[in-house]
């Protein structure tokens, strides 16, 4: 009886339909996997976004001054809360340099419903004419809600309550925000930092 060598017609193509299947279910796996991770990357890049907006914001709460501002010899509230803008004057300025930079700033909050952009946009001093730029930067994108509230202890999209109320601040402020269809809403507590103040 001879030996025989090799593989017969049937067996090649058993082998071949088996290795075709293996490759298919192979290839969907890594494809399932590579889309897991693109959507990881995505997730995490809006997660790191949310955590520094909220920093920033907590930030600038924690430095909030009751001092007013003057825009163009106008007398401006310590904060500012009017059609969705809110504005505020903050401490916490450093000069290491010397510089000659102000103890105290101008910070604004601006939403644009059709870019879908928080912007966050920073004046070096209180008092300023029209003239002065600020320093803007993008704060948040993809955002499909942006809404500011006060709380003093009710909650209000305006502030100051009468116009005499220049160095009045209310207790809280509240920020209600939707980014990739995730709403959130952020809560600070108002401290006003009062040291250097006249």
């Amino acid at each position: 009886m001879a030996l025989r060598n090799g593989f017969t017609l049937v067996e090649l193509l058993v082998s071949i339909a088996i290795f075709a299947v293996l490759s298919a279910l192979g290839w969907q796996v890594f494809d399932y996997l590579n889309k897991v991770k693109n959507r990881n990357v995505v997730h995490e890049a809006a997660l790191e976004q949310l955590q520094l907006g909220y920093q920033q914001l907590l930030k600038d709460t924690a430095q909030l001054v009751p001092i007013s501002a003057q825009v163009n010899r106008q007398k401006e509230p310590a904060l500012v809360l009017q059609n969705g803008r809110l504005i505020l004057s903050k401490a916490g300025v450093t000069d290491p340099l010397q510089q000659g930079l102000a103890v105290y700033e101008r910070v604004e909050y601006r939403y644009d419903a059709n870019e879908k952009i928080v912007y966050r946009l920073k004046y070096p001093y209180l008092d300023r004419d029209g003239q002065l730029q600020p320093i803007s930067s993008e704060l948040m994108t993809d955002v499909e809600r942006f809404e500011i509230a006060v709380l003093n202890p009710d909650v209000s999209n305006q502030w100051p309550e009468n116009p005499e109320q220049l160095m009045a601040l209310p207790r809280g402020i509240e920020v209600q925000l939707q980014v990739r269809e995730q709403p959130y809403v952020w809560r600070f507590s108002v401290l006003p930092q009062l040291q250097g103040v006249n």
